[in-house]
């Protein structure tokens, strides 16, 4: 293996940015095709934070502001939710060349040097989460631009420098990494942490170490300033509110699944067999901060939906640059192509956004700026939803089951069927917004919804509910600065809706007045008493 260029290197990298944010903007807008509930939610983070409110502060999430401060900075400049997505990742990836450049020049020997680069800077830019479904989303951009950040973390932890020792850029960039989970997504944060400072004192590296310290110190400090205590306060009491949640308790499959259902074992045995290799040969301490790394990974993929496990092209790049033996390499191989799908899918996905047929989406909202988010029509127009059958002949009553999964939930005297609202998501807020506007709510409204979204306000020109949450994570976030009370006819989360209505029903004194009462909702209002 050759000794890489920095000149090629940096052109390569620059020049793959600019071609993968040319493509991303020449559509004019953002057109996606899946996760339009995870769309919502980043939309309502952004469209409240473009209004000057701060997470934890003025609304409850456990994830922090990190992964969503440059698209807001889009916003505040007048550009539309769509446009500011899209120019954020741009220029995010932009600002990541230096350090993408850096890692790949000083721990990677050509080709890898590139195939490096490439894979963290089109994490940052793809236009999916990954997997091998060929859709467009934006669903968890923070998943990626966190898994960005560990593959410039990890090795310039794990790996001794190629050339002259920058102990300077090392430490900036793994403090700047471990800032970033922090502020973005402190599971990262705490998986890797163990691991990363493993790997620095087993090189002996403390002046690295040190350096991170500061940067982590640094930038906490500039927060407090800026923020003050409460917002640390507000962070850790919304994470602790999403641990304590019994409404959505993991991402995805259950851990025994990861572990050994036959899409994960054999991922799992590689990082176990590469453990063993370097264990055993001439690089034992590499294997040992792999030990330490592995619950990091595994957890990681574990707590991000759609369980991908893209530290396996970590592991490839880990595997190839140490490994001097055919086993190594044939780790590697097998490394590679269990992920390749995931990346390649990443990879393209700018191309397939460029290449969507505009005549078949609608913009999710009709009044500018934000008129360049698209949905495709069919799935915003087209209402589906699924309810359980129950069978009143006696001869066909065995089909009833003996425990309903959703059952029925009374609120005010009426009962409301168990019903799971699968498709129309953007359609029905749509025209909820516009039928509460026609019937005379004022833009100052607060509502509340029972359901997982409290969004309606996007869509009827309402102002955000004054602590709420953009997600349902288990608790009446903003319940006591609402107004109103929307019950949808059909939640989008069942869980969520039994949820909320039980927790509401328990409020002692509470009454309401019903105001309106449609096919898609229903509308109540808190009489005074219980203001």
């Amino acid at each position: 293996m050759e000794r890489t260029n920095g000149a090629r290197l940096f052109l390569f990298l620059t020049g793959l940015v600019a071609i993968l944010s040319a493509v991303t903007l020449a559509k004019g807008g953002l057109f996606i095709d899946r996760h339009e509930g995870d769309t919502l939610h980043l939309t309502d983070i952004l469209l409240r934070m473009g209004q000057g409110q701060w997470p934890h502060l003025d609304f409850v999430t456990p994830l922090g502001f990190a992964g969503f401060l440059p698209m807001a900075a889009f916003i505040k400049a007048g550009y539309g939710v769509g446009a500011s997505i899209l120019l954020a990742q741009v220029a995010v990836a932009a600002a990541l060349i230096p350090a993408t450049w850096w890692v790949a020049r000083t721990r990677f020997n050509k080709p890898w040097d590139m195939v490096f680069g490439a894979s963290v800077l089109v994490m940052v830019l793809a236009m999916v989460h990954g997997e091998a479904s060929p859709n467009v989303s934006m669903s968890m951009h923070y998943n990626r631009w966190a898994w960005a950040a560990t593959f410039l973390a990890v090795p310039l932890a794990m790996l001794p420098s190629r050339g002259k020792s920058a102990v300077l850029f090392d430490g900036v960039i793994i403090g700047g990494a471990m800032a970033f989970f922090v502020l973005g997504k402190v599971t990262f944060g705490v998986a890797l942490a163990p691991g990363l400072f493993l790997a620095l004192a087993l090189r002996g590296a403390w002046a690295t170490v040190a350096l991170a310290v500061v940067v982590v110190a640094a930038v906490l400090v500039g927060v407090t300033a800026t923020l003050g205590m409460d917002f640390w306060a507000a962070y850790i009491g919304d994470l602790m509110q999403v641990k304590n949640s019994g409404i959505r308790p993991r991402a995805g499959v259950d851990f025994q699944t990861l572990l050994l259902a036959p899409r994960f074992l054999v991922g799992n045995l590689v990082l176990a067999a590469s453990i063993v290799l370097l264990r055993r040969g001439k690089h034992p301490d590499l294997g040992l901060v792999l030990v330490a790394l592995m619950p990091a990974f595994l957890y990681i993929t574990y707590q991000n939906y759609g369980n991908d496990p893209k530290w396996l092209a970590l592991l490839a790049l880990l595997m190839v640059t140490v490994g001097c033996t055919v086993q190594a390499r044939l780790l590697a191989l097998v490394a590679a192509a269990l992920i390749a799908p995931s990346f390649l899918n990443m990879a393209v996905s700018p191309v397939r956004h460029l290449l969507l047929d505009k005549s078949q989406f609608a913009a999710v909202f009709p009044d500018a700026p934000h008129t360049d988010l698209h949905a495709p029509e069919n799935r915003m127009n087209r209402v589906h939803e699924r309810h359980g059958i129950t069978f009143t002949d006696p001869q066909f009553q065995a089909l009833n089951g003996t425990a309903e999964v959703n059952p029925d939930v009374t609120f005010q005297g009426v009962s409301h069927p168990a019903c799971v609202q699968q498709l129309g998501l953007f359609g029905v807020l749509r025209d909820v917004g516009r039928d509460l506007r026609q019937f005379g709510l004022s833009g100052e409204a607060q509502i509340f919804t029972t359901d997982t979204f409290n969004a309606v306000w996007m869509f009827g020109g309402f102002t955000p509910l004054q602590g709420g949450a953009p997600w349902y994570y288990g608790d009446l976030s903003g319940f006591e600065n609402a107004d109103y009370l929307l019950v949808p006819s059909c939640s989008i989360t069942p869980r969520a809706f039994k949820a909320t209505i039980e927790d509401i029903n328990e409020i002692d004194g509470l009454t309401f007045k019903e105001l309106r009462r449609t096919e898609l909702y229903t509308l109540y209002e808190k009489q005074p008493e219980a203001q």
